[in-house]
């Protein structure tokens, strides 16, 4: 099974224009699909950092020279690319949303095919799971959540029902 499938790759290397002593970053790494392409058009100079905090994508770094794997949310790109003497880049690619290896593994609680704990950490060794926060949080903290983060229109009704089930 693949990790995850590459969205719209070709478009997305054209967009980037590689070139193959540039330095690219992969704010996404998760399977590696679109960073592996990267690779492909990099020369010996070039290089490519890829980020990703979830430690499942660890498994799919390539052994290459050219690549630093960072483990981390990128939110962090700055001060880690700065550690590695890096100012400027030629491309950033950000592939955001869950992967389909997170909606493929039950443990992962992203999807409602499997009968497993509602998870939807993008990291797992965040403090709360998705489930902590619907079973433990106040109502009109569960409504903010849904109104300004998740889009829904009854945001309110939403959390009034949670709070009511729970109890």
């Amino acid at each position: 099974m693949s990790y995850h499938n590459p969205v719209m790759l070709q478009e997305c290397m054209e967009g980037l224009n590689i070139q193959p002593s540039g330095v690219y970053v992969d704010v996404t790494f998760g399977g590696g699909g679109h960073s592996r392409a990267i690779l492909e058009r990099l020369g010996a100079e070039g290089m490519l950092f890829g980020f990703d905090q979830d430690p499942d994508a660890l498994a799919n770094v390539p052994q290459d020279e050219r690549f630093v794997f960072i483990d981390q949310n990128f939110r962090f790109l700055k001060n880690n690319l700065r550690v590695h003497g890096i100012r400027q880049v030629d491309g950033i690619l950000a592939d955001l949303g869950v992967s389909s290896h997170q909606f493929d593994e039950a443990s992962r609680g992203f999807s409602i095919r499997f009968d497993a704990d509602l998870d939807m950490r993008m990291d797992q060794s965040g403090a709360l799971s998705a489930g902590d926060v619907l079973n433990t949080y106040e109502e009109a903290e569960l409504h903010r959540i849904f109104g300004m983060y998740g889009e829904v229109r009854n945001a309110r009704t939403l959390a009034s029902e949670i709070v009511k089930t729970r109890q």
